[in-house]
């Protein structure tokens, strides 16, 4: 082998190089998407549960069916006063890299409570 250079296994070595980080970085990026789909769940389930209490549910439901759309681990809130009614929903969500920090999202939605009693006004002119 007297025609063998010293940097053969140069190429191979920058190639694991580089296959790592091509690793890692598609290890944050779909750590990424998992984050903003945890974000956009527990959004909406507060806003379903938003819904919810506006149309007169007890708390302990709103509560319940908010957490349950939030996902695993979701922990939902209700609060109210001056004819509105808010609900939070939070999550803490574990990233795919081993070692990394767990990221918490939240989620909230406001909505006006109903009054019971009296019909809705009409939209439009009357007949």
């Amino acid at each position: 082998m007297a025609g063998r250079r010293r940097d053969d296994g140069v190429v191979t070595a920058e190639l694991a190089v580089a296959l790592l980080g091509l690793t890692g970085v598609l290890a944050g990026l779909l750590s990424l998407g998992t984050v903003v789909q945890a974000q956009l769940r527990v959004h909406d389930a507060a806003a379903a549960g938003a819904r919810l209490a506006a149309r007169g549910e007890p708390a302990g439901r709103v509560q319940q069916v908010a957490g349950r759309l939030g996902g695993d681990g979701a922990r939902a809130g209700v609060t109210g006063g001056a004819g509105t009614t808010r609900v939070t929903v939070s999550r803490t969500v574990r990233l795919l890299l081993p070692g990394t920090p767990s990221v918490q999202v939240v989620g909230s939605a406001e909505a006006v409570t109903e009054t019971s009693g009296e019909p809705a006004p009409a939209d439009g002119p009357g007949p």
